[in-house]
């Protein structure tokens, strides 16, 4: 975070509608104990802004990091309570003009800046509540509201429209691409058989299921680990399985949940599990929750200069995999860089899947599709020939490169006079787009299994 003076510039929270939300609190009538409570959530919150301001003033990088990390969660609740007890005051959205009235005249262009994230956040607030209401009397004073003495005591939070986490996941939509299951990846026997074996049978086959765990202790599982070089087909993999088992997918979106606010990023992970849970429960079902690029979130710990969010975030993705199973909840974690992944996060995979560059079937099947979809390409689609020709000059390409060089392939093709498309026509894409091709031992380690490939049929 880059820290920007503030010196000779006069903002804050509103001072004003501050002093009358405290004067409301002091005298509501009703249920005085809540009164007090959101009266030194208030202060509390306030305080908090003062000091974090100060020690970005004075350039004091770390506090400003503590004080962001209690006043960002804090603020949307004061918000929200007092928004829902003082309606007529609309203290959120002053509040919220405040913040970014002060963002757009500092000219803070950072992507992650404490005003920037308490503005996100009070917006987010104006549609998505973490909090559930038990308490449906809103609290009276002696200004506006009649007193309700019966007011039993009652919590500080209030329902939302929408749950939380639901903002932090996306569902998986199949589509025309999407694939259809198993029998529309080619090869990948072993990756198929892990699968089939720990999910989809225990799934399919549920009495004999809990007769394994009785007889041999064999539960379902409650992970994935699908690791390799990118573009050979781990999103295609979890695709399959979730056709494959009719189980509904859920995708977390990390750009969304991440943020570099201590505990902010573990908290939003955490209600995106949360979601997921709650509606395998709801439904009585498994639900698949994909964490895709887990290097972005679950690297070695060591220190760094984020450490402790970094720490917090491990931990919580520690506990989200051991509750899973618990929840109705399979983990499927995807990495194009396995080796710097947390050790511990590693661990608590059951299977590790390497996922590599495709074999040479595996690309025959991969360019037989890609050259049926063209008319131009089916004479050699179905010439072994000529088409093995092609599987032997891409050898070391990914199945995402393979689409590239036939498309090139193709265009050489029809720049000369809209011709067949021929093997000839793959030797110059090859030889000028060597440099895709995948230095495979990096993404391995040291107990790897055999290279998988794959292809949609």
């Amino acid at each position: 975070m880059r820290i920007h003076s503030i010196a000779n510039i006069s903002f804050g929270y509103n001072k004003e509608l501050n002093e009358k939300v405290n004067n409301k609190l002091k005298y509501a009538k009703g249920n005085k104990e809540l009164a007090k409570t959101l009266l030194d959530m208030n202060n509390l919150c306030n305080s908090t802004e003062d000091r974090l301001r100060e020690a970005e003033k004075d350039k004091k990088q770390n506090l400003v990091e503590m004080y962001s990390s209690l006043f960002i969660p804090l603020k949307p609740i004061v918000a929200d309570q007092l928004e829902y007890r003082f309606p007529l005051l609309n203290y959120r959205k002053t509040e919220l003009e405040g913040y970014k009235n002060e963002l757009e005249s500092r000219k803070i262009n950072d992507e992650y800046h404490w005003l920037r994230e308490i503005s996100e956040e009070l917006e987010l607030d104006e549609e998505f509540s973490d909090f559930k209401d038990i308490d449906s009397t809103p609290l009276s004073d002696n200004q506006n509201m009649v007193s309700s003495d019966k007011t039993a005591a009652t919590p500080l939070i209030k329902t939302s429209a929408k749950e939380p986490g639901a903002n932090y996941v996306e569902k998986f939509e199949p589509n025309e691409y999407s694939p259809k299951g198993f029998s529309s990846l080619g090869g990948m026997n072993q990756v198929k058989d892990v699968l089939y074996d720990k999910l989809i049978y225990p799934i399919k086959n549920p009495e004999m299921a809990k007769l394994d765990e009785l007889e041999y202790g064999k539960k379902a599982s409650r992970g994935e680990m699908f690791y390799g070089p990118p573009g050979c087909g781990k999103t295609s993999v979890m695709e399959a399985l979730a056709m494959e088992s009719g189980l509904p997918m859920y995708k977390l979106k990390i750009s969304k949940a991440g943020s570099e606010y201590i505990n902010k990023s573990s908290s939003n992970v955490q209600k995106a599990f949360n979601y997921v849970a709650n509606i395998a429960a709801e439904t009585g079902k498994p639900v698949l929750f994909v964490m895709d690029e887990m290097e972005s979130m679950t690297r070695k710990r060591r220190g760094s200069e984020n450490g402790a969010e970094d720490d917090k975030l491990v931990s919580t993705l520690l506990q989200i995999i051991e509750d899973a199973r618990g929840k109705n909840v399979i983990i499927l974690g995807a990495t194009n860089c396995y080796n710097i992944l947390d050790d511990a996060i590693k661990s608590r995979f059951e299977d590790k899947i390497y996922i590599g560059l495709p074999d040479d079937d595996t690309r025959r099947a991969v360019l037989k599709l890609l050259l049926n979809k063209r008319t131009k390409g089916r004479d050699l689609a179905a010439n072994d020939q000529e088409l093995t020709k092609v599987v032997n000059l891409t050898r070391g390409f990914s199945n995402r490169d393979l689409t590239i060089l036939t498309d090139k392939a193709s265009l050489i093709a029809r720049n000369d006079n809209r011709r067949n498309i021929t093997a000839d026509d793959f030797i110059i894409p090859v030889k000028e787009n060597v440099n895709m091709k995948v230095k495979e031992d990096i993404y391995k380690d040291n107990q790897t299994r055999p290279t998988i490939g794959f292809s949609r049929q």
